[in-house]
């Protein structure tokens, strides 16, 4: 379900400065910065691993696991252990803090002195080495909180998938709320409210040295000031949830138990899910606090005639409604020029090739394969929106027949960030049968047996696996 307001559009009259440096800057950061990320970790972890330390560390932390009473993560590293994997298991006392300095107090006694010397040094390289990861450097971790932290772990994102969700937010609500509220304002309320947002992650978790990162806390603050702006005002909202989609007038202030509903249920529903809610929630009321306090002293803080000011629908939200009116008279002909017509105005995008696909199977006509097709090498997606891919994938017959295969290939390494690895499976299989471009089926094959081996399915990590040594021994090689 998605319902998002969209009363506002973006004016140059009422250019939102602020907002562009922001997601400019956050950009910057993921791009140039965290980029690095996966080459440093996997040096870390793969020097770590590889070292011979891990059999002598390994009776100290399977102790200090037991004195920490964490059962679980002692169970699925003494499998790993069992079965010769070190990597995991140096992943995971390079991300524990607690337990690197608890070994450095241990390791002195421990070992042998010339093993010992050799340990120190090395092993203090390995852990800066991971350490350096922009998560671990500058993400907000409980056990260790700092005024740099509070404001670096903004800008800080675990993936696209996690960047863009958080930046197509931000720029939902943001720009609205800095023309109302003024650019310096925005920006003051924006950092702060994400600080208290990390505070309040910290509260819940202290002595925790898991890093918080992302946006979502001082988003949930632009949020709220949204909402304290807008409040009864009546305004557009889009929604769609399932297959019905549309536009319709309501008070700002809908989106607030609708907004708590979503968080609740998927803190009680999502079984250890990494999404931190608890900053979501302390952003929230900090940004509720900013600007109730800041409208109380004063009565200039909101530009009222910008609130007031009714900028009407969009062409595209108009058009867009026009189609929706043509599907519930079952005037699907005349739905589809009208959504050509809007597409060739106002450019294609998830939305509109999903409407224009959902059409085109009904008539399975002679634009149905291009209208497959353009769903499918849609760029720039969400994770839902990528799930929703897979899901149309799998229900789809042959498929494979009617999409190129280098859009396959590059539509499977999408599926591979999903939990549901059905479609970028299915995709390999045919790809590996085709024998089609090989040197990147192999790198498609390993990454789908790693994501496998995370997900604990032994089986399709070794048939993965066993495509990615065919590959090999036929003299192919794989960039990881």
């Amino acid at each position: 379900m998605i319902i998002v307001p969209t009363e506002k559009r973006l004016e140059w009259r009422n250019t939102p400065f602020v907002l562009i440096a922001i997601l400019i800057l956050n950009l910057l950061v993921f791009l140039l910065y965290q980029s690095g990320d996966g080459e440093k970790g996997e040096a870390a972890v793969t020097g770590f691993a590889e070292s011979q330390y891990i059999d002598s560390e390994w009776p100290i932390y399977k102790r200090y696991l037991e004195l920490e009473g964490r059962d679980d993560d002692l169970n699925a590293l003494q499998q790993a252990y069992q079965a010769g994997d070190p990597y995991s298991i140096a992943q995971e006392m390079l991300m524990d803090h607690s337990y690197y300095r608890h070994i450095s107090n241990k390791a002195p006694f421990a070992f042998e002195p010339d093993l010992y010397q050799r340990w120190q040094a090395e092993r203090q390289q390995f852990q800066a080495t991971f350490d350096s990861i922009s998560s671990f450097a500058y993400g907000l971790r409980a056990a260790e909180v700092s005024f740099v932290t509070l404001i670096s772990h903004q800008f800080l994102h675990g993936g696209f998938e996690h960047i863009f969700g958080n930046m197509l937010f931000l720029l939902l609500f943001g720009f609205a709320v800095e023309a109302a509220i003024g650019h310096l304002r925005f920006l003051l309320f924006y950092l702060v409210g994400g600080a208290c947002a990390g505070l309040t992650q910290v509260l819940f978790t202290l002595g925790s040295d898991t890093p918080l990162i992302g946006a979502s806390g001082a988003i949930s603050a632009v949020m709220a000031m949204y909402l304290a702006i807008f409040r009864l005002k009546k305004i557009e909202f889009f929604y769609w949830v399932l297959f019905f989609v549309g536009y319709f007038r309501a008070p700002a202030l809908l989106i607030l138990p609708l907004y708590i509903g979503k968080e609740v249920y998927q803190y009680l529903s999502i079984d250890g899910s990494n999404v931190a809610y608890m900053a979501h929630a302390g952003g929230f009321v900090a940004g509720a606090l900013l600007i109730g306090l800041a409208m109380l002293f004063s009565r200039n803080v909101v530009n009222e005639a910008y609130v007031e000011q009714d900028q009407g629908p969009s062409q595209r939200n108009k058009g867009l409604a026009e189609v929706y009116r043509l599907i519930e008279a079952l005037r699907f002909d005349e739905a589809i020029k009208q959504l050509a017509a809007l597409v060739e105005s106002v450019g294609n995008d998830f939305q509109l090739a999903r409407v224009r696909y959902n059409l085109e199977k009904i008539k399975r006509g002679e634009q149905f394969i291009p209208s497959f097709c353009a769903l499918m090498t849609q760029k720039n997606l969400s994770a839902a929106q990528i799930s929703d891919l897979n899901q149309v994938w799998q229900e789809e017959v042959s498929p494979q027949e009617l999409l190129p295969e280098q859009d396959q290939l590059e539509l499977a390494f999408r599926f591979t960030t999903l939990k549901d690895l059905k479609g970028a499976a299915a995709i390999a299989d045919h790809l590996f049968a085709q024998s089609f471009k090989p040197n990147e089926v192999l790198l498609l094959s390993q990454r789908l047996a790693t994501r496998y081996a995370e997900l604990r399915d032994k089986n399709n990590a070794m048939k993965y696996q066993q495509y990615a040594q065919q590959l090999t021994k036929d003299g192919h090689n794989g960039v990881m």
